[in-house]
């Protein structure tokens, strides 16, 4: 069966429709300028879901360190076997006995919902499906759904998402629980149900006699990581629960006045709180013997250095302008660099774009421009993040270049100048 087009003239709750009505076995292939994912289907059931650029909640260990399988001693120890073995790392788990077959079940079940409910927004791409005889996956941990159940689903997510947007706009925003939080209680079984039959409207769900809110025990367990620094990433990424059951969650509380957006007085202030204070020097004087040894060899560096325009060994004099302009590419794409490990570093996650960086007022508008008014060359991927400048004539400069490799979750290692630019 030849399928295959773009998303805006046939839709994917239409493709998998498809699929699922004539039970076809094959690989689905949707690409897009952010991503692109693979779905596997067996017999009209969706058995795998990949992405290539796969966002850190969409792992298996992370999936599994969320929802409070595994420990993070646990999931080190099992990637460090995983790297000697090769061996999948649910098949290490299991083996080890950190984690049962029906939990790491469940957990596949949830990663791969992820990735395909995250599709369902997109708004344009490309989509080809390769018809085949048979599909390699994992039968003792991986139950094929239902196309007809997923689509049911992701129906219901693309109504409530533009109005989760409304109020949670980006999810870099930060929120703080307000006084009537720490009154909530949690619903019972009867009051969960009414709750989760509540729809999106300018109505609240009835308050009991007793005149305590109730709240799910989602929403109990997404307003206990509102802590006034976290952001809306950072809550996503700790959360037990998807992406979309965490928003909503979110927005339920802000609907409800349990929580709201944080000003920027009080993330100063939350942000004081965390940072370790600084040791106080030394009262005592000491001559610095070393930095006369070092002092000479800072000059010749200095004067020496590659980027330094007024180097004499780069070339004669009205050379010296464009030294100078690329010196001045230089110091731009470091402060631009710097932001970037800055904004990871509060937030949990680099920037989809440099655009983000000036929506999110870390930089001014133009920061992200050269010298020469090109603009810097970004590149986000899963194991690695690249900046690069260009040349006077807007190619890319091998010395104008700086990345970031992320060997393993939580390690990375730094390349420095000179690597090879991947263009986006």
């Amino acid at each position: 069966m030849a399928l295959e087009g773009t998303l805006r003239d046939f839709s994917l709750a239409d493709i998998f429709q498809l699929i699922g009505l004539q039970r076809k076995t094959g690989v689905l292939t949707l690409r897009s300028p952010e991503d692109v994912v693979t779905v596997s289907f067996l017999d009209g059931k969706v058995v795998g879901a990949d992405s290539l650029n796969k966002r850190i909640e969409d792992r298996l260990g992370q999936v599994l360190l969320k929802t409070g399988l595994i420990s993070t001693h646990d999931l080190d120890d099992a990637l460090r076997i995983q790297l000697e073995t090769l061996e999948r790392l649910g098949h290490i788990l299991i083996n080890r006995g950190d984690i049962s077959r029906d939990g790491l079940r469940k957990a596949l079940e949830q990663q791969l919902l992820q990735i395909i409910f995250r599709v369902f927004r997109w708004q344009d791409g490309d989509y080809h499906f390769s018809q085949e005889t048979s599909i390699d996956f994992d039968a003792e941990l991986v139950t094929p759904i239902a196309a007809e159940s997923i689509l049911m689903e992701g129906a219901r997510m693309l109504d409530e998402w533009p109005i989760i947007e409304k109020r949670i706009p980006h999810r870099g925003v930060v929120f703080v629980a307000t006084p009537a939080a720490r009154h909530a209680d949690i619903a019972t079984a009867e009051e969960a149900e009414e709750l989760e039959s509540f729809e999106f409207d300018d109505e609240q769900p009835p308050t009991p006699p007793s005149g305590r809110v109730r709240i799910s025990t989602v929403e109990r367990d997404v307003l206990y990581l509102v802590d006034g620094v976290a952001t809306v990433d950072a809550i996503v990424k700790a959360s037990p629960y998807g992406e979309f059951e965490t928003c909503k969650a979110l927005y339920n509380l802000l609907t409800r006045a349990l929580v709201r957006e944080a000003t920027r007085d009080e993330l100063a202030r939350a942000l004081e709180s965390t940072v370790e204070p600084a040791v106080p020097p030394s009262p005592a004087f000491r001559f610095p013997w070393l930095a006369l040894v070092f002092i000479p060899l800072l000059v010749l560096t200095v004067v020496l250095a590659p980027r330094n325009p007024l180097n004499p060994l780069l070339g004669p004099g009205p050379h010296v302008a464009g030294r100078l302009a690329a010196a001045a590419s230089w110091a731009r794409l470091w402060g631009v660099w710097q932001t970037l490990h800055a904004r990871s570093n509060l937030v949990g996650s680099y920037p989809d774009s440099l655009g983000d960086l000036a929506r999110e007022r870390l930089l001014p508008e133009g920061a992200s421009l050269d010298a020469f008014g090109h603009p810097f060359r970004y590149v986000l991927r899963e194991d690695a993040v690249v900046l690069a400048g260009s040349t006077p004539d807007g190619a890319p400069d091998p010395n104008l270049m700086l990345s970031h490799h992320m060997e393993s979750e939580g390690a990375a290692a730094w390349t420095g100048p000179g690597a090879s630019l991947v263009t986006p």
